[in-house]
């Protein structure tokens, strides 16, 4: 483990959470009994050098009485030279009663007032017995005329000096004693902590699924009783656990007999899944073989629309000039509308043609189609009627629409949503037996509350057992996978209308019909309704 992965596990411990707590608590009285210390010092180291300066003052007012008296100059400059030899000394300055200087003596190094700490006492004729507490204290007895006034100035650099000692001193040995108290709580934390860390290394490999662990008691205090009840849970887990899988063993036994039932039905789901496959691989193959003559169909469509556009003015001439006449075994008049109908069906259906081979290729390397178009869903509905009159299988069963007039377009691709109605209603046709008449449904409809286009494909067929409600969407579930049924339909109608966000809600009961809706947000200009959409005919 490298020594970052070591200091990140550390500070996430408990021991590192209790060292912090010491160490904080042990600084925070360092600085309080320092600070207190040096607080103190300093007061006591002031009042002192004060006494002192106040203590030579008066003694200095005794020695230069006589002298000031008899305003004596000379003793009293030998007496300020005297005092000057004071390693702390400042200026001296006597003055007589009446403010004239006799003597002053004065060191040539200048010190700011700041710096220097002064005393000035009264010279009086005191009798013999003035005490020298009176002196110190510099107590004023109304003893004596006042004859004049000694001021004393000392210098406090050497006082200041002694006080940054002292608060370097202080700190150095508030520093030292916070040092040596987390040293040895870190050593006695350690000490202490060594029981929690057996227990969570213990229970880290628990945490693990490991419950052959056992954690052995480092010592008797709480962790370690802790860590002797935790191995014997470990024990009773593992035990647990060996009964658990047991009892797994002789279920997975019990259920093979089970498994073997659906084993059929799902080795018909790989087939279907393997048919596919191999359905896309032919659907591959057969959009490149459509993609051709499509091609050739759509230019020569052109071609003819081309045409036909350029020879119908002749054709009209000739029809006003000599009266109608046969064309194509048909009057002109006939022929006109029918051609220029069957040149647009030809472009439409090549169009169609084409689309279905894009879809059929982005399918097969998994792609998407072009999801971006104004489809109207009414002209959906007819589209995908005129592929179930292609199917055959309705001869005894009407199918009826009820179109919305005006009906919003929505935002999709119109072959998908083609793709959805045309399951739909293939699952209703063989909802309905065959042995009665049946009738099918198909209303559209616009909720301008939420904005939704609807389709609503009803039936009057056999309905859906409930069971099987559940399964719907699923893919490849299916009730005719006997009969050839894919299980895909209503999985990819579901993708689609989620695809196009929307929703497909499929409500039934036995015996009494399906009905399916489909709602789909309207386009951004919701109000505006899509393209004209000719009314659905009844088959």
């Amino acid at each position: 483990m490298s020594p970052r992965t070591q200091f990140i596990n550390f500070r996430a411990s408990f021991q590192f959470k209790l060292f912090l707590i010491f160490t904080l608590l042990t600084a925070l009285m360092a600085v309080l009994f320092g600070s207190a210390y040096i607080v103190t010092e300093i007061r006591e180291q002031s009042i002192y050098a004060g006494d002192r300066c106040q203590l030579i003052a008066a003694h200095l007012a005794d020695t230069v009485r006589l002298p000031l008296f008899a305003e004596n100059r000379t003793v009293l400059m030998q007496i300020a030279q005297d005092i000057a030899r004071t390693p702390d000394f400042h200026s001296l300055t006597v003055r007589t009663n009446d403010g004239r200087v006799l003597a002053e003596m004065r060191k040539p190094i200048s010190r700011s007032p700041s710096e220097l700490l002064s005393r000035t006492v009264e010279v009086r004729s005191t009798p013999l017995g003035s005490s020298p507490e009176s002196a110190i204290i510099g107590s004023k007895e109304p003893v004596g005329a006042l004859i004049g006034t000694v001021r004393l100035d000392l210098d406090t650099t050497e006082l200041k000096a002694r006080t940054q000692r002292l608060i370097m001193m202080a700190c150095a040995t508030a520093f030292l004693f916070w040092l040596s108290v987390s040293s040895l709580c870190y050593l006695a934390l350690r000490q202490v902590t060594r029981s929690f860390n057996a227990l969570m290394r213990g229970l880290e490999s628990m945490q693990t699924g490991n419950y052959a662990v056992r954690i052995a008691p480092v010592s008797n205090d709480e962790p370690g009783r802790a860590a002797g009840a935790i191995s014997l849970l470990a024990a009773s887990l593992q035990e647990r656990e060996e009964e658990n899988r047991r009892l797994q063993q002789q279920l997975v036994d019990a259920m093979r007999l089970e498994v073997q039932k659906e084993k059929q039905q799902i080795m018909a789901k790989l087939i279907q899944t393997n048919r596919m496959t191999s359905l896309g691989l032919l659907a591959s193959s057969m959009a490149h073989e459509i993609n051709t003559p499509n091609g050739a169909i759509k230019l020569a469509g052109q071609q003819m629309a081309k045409t036909w556009k350029s020879a119908l003015p002749i054709l009209e001439r000739v029809a006003e000039e000599e009266g109608d006449f046969v064309l194509g075994g048909a009057v002109f008049s006939l022929v006109r509308g029918e051609v220029t109908k069957a040149t647009e069906v030809i472009a439409r259906c090549s169009e169609r043609i084409e689309k279905v081979v894009q879809d059929m290729r982005a399918y097969n390397v998994g792609g998407h189609s072009d999801a971006k178009g104004r489809v109207n869903l009414n002209q959906v509905v007819v589209d995908a009627l005129t592929i179930i009159r292609a199917h055959g299988r309705h001869g005894n069963i009407v199918i009826q629409t009820e179109p919305y007039p005006e009906l919003p377009a929505v935002t999709g691709n119109r072959y998908q949503l083609e793709q959805v109605v045309i399951n739909l209603i293939l699952n209703s046709i063989q909802a309905i037996p065959e042995s009665r008449n049946g009738v099918i449904t198909i209303i559209s409809g616009y909720d301008s509350l939420h904005g939704e286009v609807s389709l609503v494909v009803r039936d009057d067929g056999k309905g859906i057992r409930p069971d099987i409600m559940s399964r719907l969407m699923e893919p490849f579930f299916s009730t005719r996978m006997e009969s050839g049924g894919s299980g895909l339909g209503l999985y990819i109608s579901n993708f689609i209308v989620t695809e196009h966000r929307g929703r497909l809600v499929v409500e039934s009961e036995p015996d009494k019909g399906t009905t399916a809706t489909i709602s789909i947000p309207a386009a951004g200009d919701a109000g505006t309704p899509g393209p004209d959409a000719p009314p659905a005919p009844e088959v």
